[in-house]
């Protein structure tokens, strides 16, 4: 392990800005923030990003302060190190177990949310429906997204499995026709 005097970046001391820098970054770190968290969606990887674009930023400082544009510049840098951060997740992501091979797997996680997100127009569609048929909602919900049987989701709801059928069966079929999926004919599987 190396000592911190032989570390490879010494830390920055912030009497050592330089007063240019400094006023430039702070008129610039809530657009950065707005910028990287639009990006990465998260506030806290937000602000880590826009900490290592400055550490960036600062170290090319004489070259973006005499750039044409220097928020362009550094921009770009902030850009740069969003795909970094995209990057390092994707090696972490790697290196994880499955969250179904978990044996102990049962409360949902975050990267369960995650996983969801995919499914932006899905939601939508089932917002749209839960405003017309909140039960077929709830039953396309509870079945599909939950892994219930009819049995269990007629008693969540109290209603009789066969009514659940019925629900789930016209649910899929709104939302089918919200999502302006095609539909499927006779022999179709």
């Amino acid at each position: 392990m190396t000592e911190p005097s032989e570390q490879e970046h010494p830390l920055i001391d912030p009497a050592e800005l330089t007063a240019d820098f400094e006023t430039f970054f702070r008129e610039h770190e809530k657009e950065f923030l707005k910028s990287a968290a639009s990006r990465v969606r998260n506030v806290h990887d937000a602000e880590e990003v826009v900490l290592n674009a400055g550490v960036r930023i600062y170290r090319k400082w004489p070259r973006i302060h005499a750039h044409a544009n220097p928020v362009a510049y550094a921009h770009q840098i902030l850009n740069w190190e969003i795909a970094t951060f995209f990057r390092k997740q994707a090696r972490i992501t790697d290196r994880e177990t499955p969250y179904g091979e978990l044996p102990f797997a049962d409360v949902p996680a975050a990267d369960d949310l995650l996983a969801l997100k995919d499914y932006e127009e899905l939601d939508r569609a089932l917002e749209r429906l839960e405003e017309r048929a909140p039960v077929r909602a709830a039953c396309v919900r509870l079945r599909f997204l939950c892994g219930l049987t009819n049995h269990e989701v007629g008693e969540w709801l109290e209603i009789s499995p066969d009514c659940v059928k019925v629900h789930v069966c016209r649910g899929l079929k709104d939302l089918q026709s919200l999502m302006d999926l095609p539909t499927r004919g006779k022999g179709d599987s």
